[in-house]
């Protein structure tokens, strides 16, 4: 904290403005508070706002990942896929801010140094980097989970004499590719996303991965108008459905048997049906995936087996193919990320070995 700064005095205290610290913002103003939030980046939007590299996508369908608090925002946002792009996500960001007059209350450029609370005075102190300095009697983190990104510490990063970044902060201006070497590590699901758009414009795209992740084609496709109005006419029962189902998400459709109360053949076109309607709604084909091992292991041999369908080295399916549970670690959603490994510039290396 920089000698003789200037407190200002509120009664709120907000970290983060991505879509919770805006909405805490919103609701807390409404109530009466004065409220201040505290954010590192130079706009709104949070992870939206960092997360910039190619491919970047939500896989929560849009219609869904929005806010409910005000019908008319509803009304007159339309989202132009089922699955919207960090681009379409952080203008929505943006029109909230200006629609609600959010920014006047945001400290932008400010990254926090140190947050104090005084027992005695029932006080926070919060200072930042740039010198400024607030005191409050609550103190929010709306830091989400996705805010601190991992930067690698490789030996001979700091005289690497190429161009290098992490996904977590990509440069807000385009990035060329074009004929380049490229090197993509880890096949979570920022990678997921990023090795199919990046390597058509690559001259080699080299994948190192640790760990293969589980992905289901999203399925992703333009909202028709006819689709748009249905879901504006019926926004209420779509958010109600969600406060009430699993993950907060309507478009869950979980299924009423246990994946072993089935035939096979049953059990096969339940999986099929949910591989081509897309997304991670798959996961919930069986009301005893999450919860069965026997359960969950037939689908993870179904993912598999479709893997080694799409992927047409066997050595590369087999690396692809994952040997754990799915559904413990994040299940992504891709565009044809499987089929990226066909190309004759990608190559898949197992750092295991």
């Amino acid at each position: 904290m920089k000698e003789n700064a200037k407190t200002e005095v509120v009664d709120v205290l907000v970290v983060g403005a991505g879509f919770a610290g805006m909405f805490l913002l919103y609701n807390l103003r409404k109530k009466g508070f004065n409220v201040v939030v505290v954010e590192e980046a130079s706009g709104v939007g949070g992870t939206w706002y960092w997360n910039r590299y190619p491919g970047a996508r939500c896989d929560v369908e849009s219609v869904e990942y929005s806010y409910s608090f005000s019908e008319d925002l509803q009304q007159e946002w339309n989202w132009s896929s089922r699955f919207s792009t960090q681009p379409e996500i952080l203008s929505y960001a943006n029109h909230v801010a200006d629609k609600f007059d959010l920014r006047r209350h945001i400290k932008f450029d400010s990254r926090v140094e140190s947050i104090h609370y005084s027992e005695s005075q029932n006080v926070w102190t919060l200072a930042t980097l740039q010198g400024e300095v607030y005191n409050a009697k609550y103190c929010i983190m709306a830091t989400g989970t996705l805010s601190a990104i991992n930067e690698p510490r490789f030996k001979g990063i700091d005289t690497f004499k190429g161009d290098w970044y992490v996904t977590g902060k990509w440069p807000h201006e385009p990035v060329d590719f074009k004929g380049k070497k490229v090197g993509i590590i880890g096949t979570g699901s920022s990678a997921v996303q990023a090795i199919p758009v990046i390597a058509p414009h690559v001259e080699s795209l080299t994948v190192f991965q640790r760990t293969a992740n589980y992905s289901i084609p999203a399925r992703n496709h333009s909202l028709t108008l006819e689709e748009i109005e249905k879901v504006k006419d019926n926004y209420s029962e779509i958010r109600a459905k969600a406060r009430g189902n699993r993950a907060g998400i309507a478009s869950m459709e979980i299924g009423p048997y246990s994946a072993l109360d089935v035939s096979d053949s049953d059990r096969d076109l339940e999986f099929k049906r949910r591989w081509q309607d897309g997304g991670t709604n798959f996961l919930a084909a069986f009301n005893d995936i999450g919860t069965n091992a026997d359960s969950n292991e037939k689908v993870a041999d179904f993912v598999r087996a479709k893997i080694h369908e799409v992927v047409r080295d066997t050595e590369v399916a087999d690396l692809l193919s994952p040997t754990n549970t799915i559904g413990c670690k994040r299940l992504c959603a891709d565009t044809d990320y499987y089929e990226t490994y066909n190309r004759d510039n990608v190559l898949l290396v197992d750092v295991n070995k």
